[in-house]
This record gives structure tokens, C-alpha cells and sequence, in this order.
């Protein structure tokens, strides 16, 4: 294994075949104090399929993201993801695993397209 941080572990790149799970949510439930932000929450996301998580403000969209990518750790339920159950993990695990998560900016650089923008990020990684 590389020591640069973005370098993936083998046992983070466990294969999964068409058709199974990738990610699996089950009965997830976050609450603040007296407030639930989710509750009982379930799906997957099966390899080569593409989601959405919609709603107005304040469903609990952002917080089921959260929740995924281990800056929020759920009250009750479970998250598997390519086969393994998820414990409290960090973001730094959640990424090297293969979960990504960009945030919602629409003028990262200013006079640069869409494009531009993700070519930019992109080069990071290459």
C-alpha cells in the first residue's frame, strides 16, 4: 500500500457483481437531542444503477448523506457498503473505500463551465 492518502486498500476494492447491492441502507435513524432528522430510512443502490435522494428542505437529505459517508453516525440501523457493514467510520475511511461526496457550490471557479470545473478536480486524481 502506498502512504499517499487517496491510495485505496485491497480490501477496500471488493468486487461486487452485477445486479447485487453496493450499498445497502437499513432502518437508519439519526436524531439531535429530541429531533429526528431520519427515521427507520432503508435502500440500496445495486451496482451500475444510478439514485436520487429528493425532497424539500429539510427531509433529511444532507443528513442520510452524512450518514453514508461517516461524518454522522446513525442512532439505529446499518450501513453496508460492498458487502461490509459499516461501523463508526470516519469520512477519511468512507472516501478511501470509494465514497465520494462533493458539496453544493455553484462558482467553484469563477468564469470556468461546469466542465472546466470537474476536469479540474479530476486532474487531482490522475
Amino acid at each position: 500500500m502506498s502512504d499517499r492518502p487517496d491510495a485505496v486498500r485491497s480490501e477496500d476494492r471488493t468486487s461486487v457483481a452485477p445486479g447485487e447491492a453496493i450499498l445497502a441502507v437499513e432502518n437508519v435513524s439519526l436524531a439531535f437531542g429530541g429531533v429526528k432528522a431520519l427515521t427507520e430510512v432503508s435502500f440500496d443502490i445495486r451496482k451500475g444503477e444510478i439514485r436520487a435522494i429528493i425532497g424539500p428542505n429539510g427531509a433529511g437529505k444532507t443528513s442520510m448523506l452524512n450518514c453514508i459517508n461517516g461524518f454522522y453516525h446513525p442512532t439505529e440501523g446499518a450501513i453496508t457498503f460492498k458487502g461490509r457493514r459499516r461501523g463508526r467510520m470516519r469520512p477519511s475511511e468512507a472516501a478511501r473505500g470509494g465514497i465520494g461526496r462533493t458539496f453544493q457550490n455553484v462558482a467553484l471557479f469563477k468564469g470556468m463551465s461546469t466542465l472546466d470545473n470537474i476536469m479540474t478536480g479530476r486532474s487531482l486524481k490522475m
